[in-house]
């Protein structure tokens, strides 16, 4: 049996939810990372945490830090039995703006537990544990599977159906400067819906499914189109329905909110640079900074090396 490595680095990507129709249901990974180094050292249940990038001057740096209570949870025992650990944080996933960075954050903890208590990692085990922790399941699994998934879940646990992604698909993620918080923006949604729009939505969700999977961009970003979260919660997000105008306008096959927003996606080909620099007027003109980002899809998901004394 080989030697137990000192510690491991763990890279998770971020994600995008729903991409219009899929509420709840479609999850993306893209190439933009929450990267964690755990070192085993120390006594039995000391702890230390640096953080880096996105979120390093506010999240916390003790035990109440999401990264750790997922690590305590995901390994199932007293957190005074677990190794000591030092864990360096290099984060590029903005906080609070529908980017999966709370989704990066559980993932990242439960696979250390994982690495930590067994030496490996279970994926269908750790996207069910975090899915009980998030709430639900779309991002969790994209950011553990990478490309795009389509989930489901019921009492006996999560299923996954990857959706092949074909070479082509860009996504310009426009991320404004203000936060939205998951349970604020899940707050405004109706508990029931007109059943012409749940229609809408199956008939948009089947469709973008196929489309992707034959990598049929311009069908996916006619897929784009939702009534069943985005005008409840457009309201909350100043100048939203101008951004994906000006998205469109400027050669953006599509443009839909990125999980509860605040955040804008856009699907792009040759054009992802005008269209980025066009949501980002856009918002300029309703008084927001916002920062605009052509991203890759990525389709390895949850990463792990191991780090060498």
């Amino acid at each position: 049996m080989g030697k137990r490595p000192q510690g491991w680095s763990i890279r998770v990507p971020a994600t995008t939810a729903n991409l219009g129709p899929g509420f709840d249901c479609f999850g993306l990974a893209l190439q933009r990372y929450l990267n964690l180094f755990v070192t085993v050292r120390g006594e039995k249940g000391a702890w230390h945490i640096t953080l880096h990038g996105e979120g390093a001057g506010i999240l916390p740096r003790d035990r109440t830090n999401l990264i750790y209570r997922a690590l305590v949870l995901g390994s199932e025992v007293d957190a005074e039995s677990l190794p000591g650990i030092a864990i360096r944080m290099e984060n590029a996933i903005p906080l609070a703006r529908g980017q999966g960075s709370s989704a990066a954050a559980i993932v990242a903890g439960m696979a250390a537990a994982q690495l930590l208590t067994t030496g490996k990692i279970d994926p269908d085990q750790l996207i069910n544990r975090a899915t009980l922790v998030e709430g639900h399941s779309d991002n969790v699994a994209a950011a553990v599977k990478g490309g795009l998934v389509l989930t489901r879940e019921s009492p006996s646990g999560v299923a996954i159906r990857p959706i092949p992604t074909r070479d082509g698909a860009l996504f310009v993620s426009a991320v404004p400067e203000f936060e939205l918080t998951t349970h604020t923006s899940r707050s405004v949604l109706p508990q029931q819906v007109p059943l012409g729009d749940a229609v809408f939505n199956l008939r948009a969700a089947a469709w973008m499914a196929s489309a992707w999977a034959a990598g049929d961009w311009e069908a996916v970003g006619n897929a784009m189109e939702d009534r069943l979260h985005q005008p409840y919660r457009a309201p909350l997000i100043p100048g939203f329905d101008d951004v994906c105008r000006a998205a469109r306008a400027a050669g953006a096959l599509g443009a839909c909110l990125s999980g509860s927003g605040p955040a804008i996606v856009a699907l792009a080909l040759h054009s992802s640079d005008a269209v980025a620099r066009a949501m980002e007027q856009a918002w300029a003109k309703h008084g927001i900074t916002s920062r605009a980002e052509v991203t890759h899809v990525d389709t390895d998901g949850l990463t792990i090396a191991p780090l060498e004394a």
